[in-house]
């Protein structure tokens, strides 16, 4: 997996590695210029490292329980260097708070130790020179638009040295056991120009427990108690943050070009709200117990409709601005050499046709646990269902984001027929019901339609696109989505015909054709879960946990899951930690937890499931 952990204030986020280096972090947001990026380039991202002066071995890391506070342990002769990070967030009455700093408190144990903390900042993404000033105790390091500031309750008498061309703030000192010192990076604001106090390092103790104290208590909320319970919690943690408090939106992922296949172009940058993807997330946390997050992404939902006549777009960066020109920087070597490296997404430009179908389904889950549909969020809804048929007589990208030539991909349908079937619901339960006969109408064609035009007989499944013969899993939402009964024939076939073409352990495959850039080997980690959901309709319900616990094994040691792997050897691909394959896990432990109860309530106690039967002979 990959070497690293999470920290986050839910407006912007930092990887942290084994080594004790912030290797990456974005600021004011998620979608922001990098000013530590060594993940994308070892000599000339930037990174921010405190560690033993002897780098080896790497550290051991986990999460303070039930929080994103972050312990990086290294153990040497001398004694033991105990590194804690985070970035301040929390609750003061009302309102969240999210102090734009960067926390990394030191501690000795069982011997003093040696320290090194070397800052090493690269602004715009590398493309602007770093300058160092000191001033009142603090180091300020800034260029281009960007400013970080250095404090520490260890006076730092600490030199700016020249390394390949680049300067840097570095500083040794011995940390005897005892007591534990910080170091503060401030960032955001322009300290100087604005005349305002520097963030000072005194108050990190306190900002720790406060911070902490808001995450164990968001996380309270949490109703899942299944056999999944830590993977489901730490799943919900990493969601949270990755949701911007300002809007409500829900970044895809904290990084850019991370390679779904290695060698090839497939670099994305995620770092921006999916309405699909968001959607899916915030639905899950609903389900598993938590409902501030779905009524802030509604709202954030209902002011981009109205602020764009109800044109939306799939993709927004996480303020709600729709400008997301696609950029490479060619300086930048890659993530292990992997090229082109980008910022911007053009899918923006993209034709999906799924996306109101996933924001009006999350909207009823919304309503089903007791959200209040105002009769402005209702006309938000009213013009996106009237506006579907007409949508769904054309050809789209796909949930895969295909830039070759549009087709009438079979997910896209099925969602479609969702946004009208979740309307209907919705109707019915505001007393808004003036549109449904017609939506009825429009529904009951589009069932016939996708029955008929993405079902391949002579392949035994249904098919990526009407009239294809392309697998693709993405058909797997059917019997979750209420389409079809995964018991149904055609829909058992298909499951039974994909387990044998896209299926390898505990990996899935998005589909078994080659797209506009080749072939894609790695798999899909949501597809995956998918999968399980699958088994789970089907009522294989040890099967189902049996798959569900080898994709929670796939994570990282601290509970983080990439976008992707690779199938043959499990080496994670694509940008990490990801939004999709966490909601993956909460949902499918959820379903697979339900499905427990309502087996158990229809038959004996004493008597075990069929499969168990089976299994026993």
């Amino acid at each position: 997996m990959y070497p690293y952990g999470l920290i986050g204030n839910c407006e912007t986020a930092a990887l942290v590695s084994t080594s004790g280096a912030v290797d990456w972090f974005c600021y004011p947001r998620f979608d922001s210029p990098s000013i530590f990026a060594a993940i994308l380039d070892r000599q000339r991202g930037g990174s921010f490292r405190i560690s033993p002066v002897n780098p080896v071995p790497a550290g051991e890391q986990v999460y303070l329980r039930d929080t994103n506070l972050l312990t990086t342990t290294f153990h040497r002769s001398e004694g033991t260097l105990v590194l804690t990070d985070f970035m301040p967030c929390f609750n003061e009455g009302e309102r969240f708070l999210s102090l734009k700093r960067i926390c990394r408190g030191v501690e000795a144990r069982g011997g003093p130790v040696e320290v090194e903390c070397v800052m090493d900042p690269a602004p715009a993404y590398g493309r602007a020179r770093t300058s160092f000033a000191e001033r009142e105790g603090i180091v300020i390091a800034s260029g281009g638009s960007q400013e970080v500031i250095l404090s520490s309750t260890i006076p730092m008498t600490g030199a700016v040295q020249d390394v390949d061309g680049r300067p840097r703030f570095a500083y040794r000192f011995t940390l005897q056991p005892g007591k534990q010192e910080w170091f503060t990076l401030g960032f955001g604001e322009r300290y100087f120009a604005l005349g305002r106090k520097f963030p000072s390092s005194s108050d990190a103790t306190e900002l720790a427990a406060r911070t902490s104290e808001f995450w164990q208590r968001w996380l309270d909320q949490c109703l899942y108690t299944g056999p999944f319970q830590e993977s489901v919690r730490r799943s919900a943690l990493v969601i949270k943050l990755l949701t911007y408090a300002p809007t409500g939106a829900l970044c895809a992922a904290p990084t850019t070009s991370i390679p779904e296949d290695p060698g090839g172009e497939r670099n994305w940058d995620y770092r921006f709200c999916w309405l699909r993807d968001a959607s899916y997330g915030i639905a899950a946390l609903f389900r598993a117990g938590f409902s501030q997050e779905a009524a802030d992404f509604i709202n954030w939902i209902r002011d981009r409709a109205y602020d764009h006549d109800f044109a939306m777009q799939i993709v927004y960066r996480v303020d709600g601005d729709p400008r997301l020109p696609e950029e490479f920087l060619e300086h930048l070597a890659g993530f292990d050499g992997a090229r082109p490296v980008r910022i911007g997404n053009r899918a923006a430009g993209q034709r999906q046709l799924d996306v109101f179908g996933a924001v009006i389904d999350c909207m009823a889950v919304y309503q089903r646990k007791g959200g209040f549909i105002s009769a402005k969020l209702w006309m938000v809804i009213e013009r996106f269902a009237d506006g579907i048929w007409e949508l769904s007589r054309e050809p789209d990208n796909g949930i895969w984001e295909f830039q070759g030539e549009r087709k009438h991909h079979t997910h896209s349908k099925l969602w479609c027929w969702v946004a009208l079937d979740r309307a209907i619901t919705l109707a019915r339960g505001t007393g808004y019901t003036s549109h449904v006969p017609q939506w009825e109408r429009a529904a009951a064609d589009l069932r016939a339609e996708i029955e008929t035009r993405a079902w391949n007989p002579r392949i035994g499944a249904f098919t990526q696109a009407y009239d294809d013969d392309c697998l693709d899993a993405a058909v797997l939402q059917m019997p979750v989505l209420g389409f079809l009964p995964a018991t149904d024939p055609r829909m058992t076939a298909t499951i039974e015909t994909l387990s044998q073409r896209l299926l390898n352990g505990p990996y899935v495959r998005r589909y078994d054709c080659t797209d506009d850039q080749g072939y894609l080997s790695a798999a899909f980690l949501l597809c995956s879960f998918w999968y399980v959901d699958g088994l789970i309709g089907m009522n294989r319900l040890d099967a189902a946990e049996r798959q569900l616990e080898q994709l929670i094994n796939l994570s990282s040691p601290l509970g983080l899951l990439a976008e992707g792997a690779d199938p043959v050897s499990g080496t994670p691909r694509g940008n990490f930690p990801q939004a999709y394959s966490h909601l993956g896990v909460i949902d499918s432990a959820v379903r697979l937890e339900r499905a427990r109860a309502a087996q158990q309530a229809q038959a004996p106690s004493d008597t075990p499931s069929r499969e168990r039967q089976e299994a026993t002979g």
